[in-house]
């Protein structure tokens, strides 16, 4: 169905010269009017953009921050929380349940209110929420704090991309995803370092006897909210998105910005900017009808031929996510147990070589016995080796090399070889792991398994983009990513109830996981969709 559409051009109150007002009304607009990509270009390149990058980097670590924070701190809060393992399992998992539950939510909100007021509130809001989860006294209450993390952060993580995006050109906003990809991913390298500096310091504050008390991890939480501010402190110098500003017709603001962003790109007046008009297409009155069009356009993802290929790549994001973020955030945790086991107080001797299913078997925590209950007064903290915070950094720096790999390599192979490629080695990784016996090796064989499934979610998320038309490719990115987070709920929560019946169990589950990711990646209809949606 075709729509009327009439062409609004709004001026800037500024008075048009002699020679303005003597020249041809139409050349006149030919000459200093433009869309949204031509007052982009004609503000140019700059400043202004190196700016709003460098403000966004520290607010765009909270989603990983959010989610890794936690796992972190797991070892050290054992006793203070009274927690049982797979009460552990419960705190990963709650920040993505958080996430679930809000992402359509923001969606809406973003589009009426703007993407601006979303990200600034939203991050606003996050960093005090990690503030006050450092002051939790027991396990509901940081289970609380984290699940509004999660329910908060789905907005801005969402709206700050996009945002982004509008203050660059075309060529300079295809990158805007992997700048901030790979940003959001450093988050998990900031709060492994905070945890190596803070957590190991032994201190305390008791108040009230022993009613209140503060110690470094939970410091460390707080601590987490402080970069996350800053961020969103220094956002708040940043105006609204003109595109968002010339959707809702607001010309003469959307102007403001083109000029501003002039202004400090050039460092010439905001007058001299060539553009004095901004062309928008706006529908006559029945707008609603275009939204009913809308609506009726996006079911359409529900049913043939759309329909198999949505729930393909939902089924594969939930293995990839599942398999990623329940061995990223119980790493900490295991390589704790590595660090802390000891053969004498299992019978075993000093030369005995135990490999990595055998610790974890031998383990008390792995057999079901807890080193916290709500009856138990005599609980011992595990000591947490700084080699455990070491290890974290090293498989989340290790991860950010394997992202911007693959964001180089997806321009060379084709996404079908790419994900074969890492899903194999994956399974090689999770096989070679059950009978690892070195700490070094099974840090080696960890950061490849973690890495590796991490960038097959970018992959899936392209290939996304790739197997669906324009109008659905919104909806379709945001059910693949709601359902990879219900993966990695699952993951986190099934984890522990597994690992109590021995360790073979998680890992013969991530293993077959892995190879149904690849063999449901042959089913990837990439060529014909993409032949087709280029035809649309």
């Amino acid at each position: 169905m075709e729509h009327d559409h009439r062409i609004s051009i709004v001026t800037v109150p500024d008075k048009p010269t002699e020679d303005q007002k003597n020249e041809p009304n139409e050349a006149n607009r030919t000459r200093k009017s433009g869309d949204f990509e031509a007052a982009i270009a004609a503000a140019g390149y700059g400043k202004f953009q190196y700016l709003l990058l460098l403000a966004i980097i520290p607010a765009s670590w909270a989603n990983s921050i959010d989610t890794s924070s936690v796992a972190i701190i797991l070892p050290s809060a054992e006793c203070d929380l009274q927690m049982t393992f797979f009460q552990k399992g419960v705190l990963n998992a709650v920040t993505y349940v958080g996430m679930v539950s809000s992402g359509f939510l923001w969606g809406y909100i973003a589009d009426v209110k703007g993407r601006r007021s979303v990200f600034l509130y939203g991050y606003l809001a996050d960093s005090i929420c990690n503030i006050l989860s450092g002051f939790s006294q027991n396990f509901w209450m940081l289970a609380c704090f984290k699940f509004l993390n999660g329910f908060i952060i789905s907005g801005p993580h969402a709206s700050i991309i996009a945002y982004t995006s509008e203050f660059f050109g075309n060529k300079g906003r295809r990158k805007i995803p992997l700048i901030l990809g790979f940003s959001m991913t450093f988050g998990n390298i900031v709060s492994a370092g905070l945890a190596f500096i803070i957590i190991p310091q032994r201190w305390s504050v008791v108040l009230w006897d022993g009613a209140f008390v503060y110690n470094s991890w939970r410091l460390f939480l707080s601590v987490c909210g402080v970069p996350i501010l800053i961020g969103a402190s220094c956002l708040f110098l940043f105006p609204e998105s003109p595109k968002f500003l010339m959707s809702q017709g607001r010309m003469e603001d959307a102007l403001k910005v083109f000029k501003k962003i002039y202004r400090m790109n050039t460092g010439k007046s905001a007058d001299e900017y060539p553009i004095q008009y901004l062309e928008n297409e706006l529908p006559k009155a029945g707008f609603n009808d275009n939204d009913h069009d809308g609506k009726i356009k996006k079911r359409a993802i529900f049913f043939n031929p759309h329909l198999p290929r949505i729930i393909l790549v939902m089924v594969i994001q939930f293995g990839s996510m599942y398999t990623t973020n329940t061995t990223r955030l119980w790493q900490p945790q295991l390589f704790t147990i590595l660090e802390n086991f000891d053969p004498a107080d299992h019978n075993l001797t000093a030369e005995h070589s135990s490999t990595f299913c055998e610790i974890l078997d031998l383990s008390a925590v792995a057999n079901g016995t807890f080193a916290a209950t709500a009856g138990n007064a005599t609980c011992t903290n595990i000591v947490v080796d700084d080699s455990v915070y070491v290890n974290t950094v090293i498989v989340a720096a290790f991860g950010c090399l394997l992202l911007l790999l693959n964001s180089f390599l997806l321009n060379i192979l084709n996404h079908q070889i790419l994900l074969y490629i890492s899903y194999g080695v994956a399974f090689a990784c999770i096989i070679g792991l059950y009978w690892s016996s070195e700490i070094l090796v099974t840090l080696i064989l960890t950061s490849f398994f973690i890495g590796l499934t991490n960038t097959t979610q970018n992959i899936i998320i392209a290939a996304t983009v790739i197997m669906f038309p324009t109008s659905l490719r919104t909806i379709a990115v945001s059910l693949v990513m709601t359902i990879g987070r219900i993966g990695s709920i699952v993951g986190n929560m099934l984890f522990p109830i597994l690992l109590a019946r021995g360790c073979i169990a998680p890992m013969i589950q991530l293993a077959c996981l892995i190879l149904l990711c690849t063999t449901l990646t042959c089913f990837l209809p990439l060529k014909a969709t993409k032949k087709a949606n280029r035809k649309q």
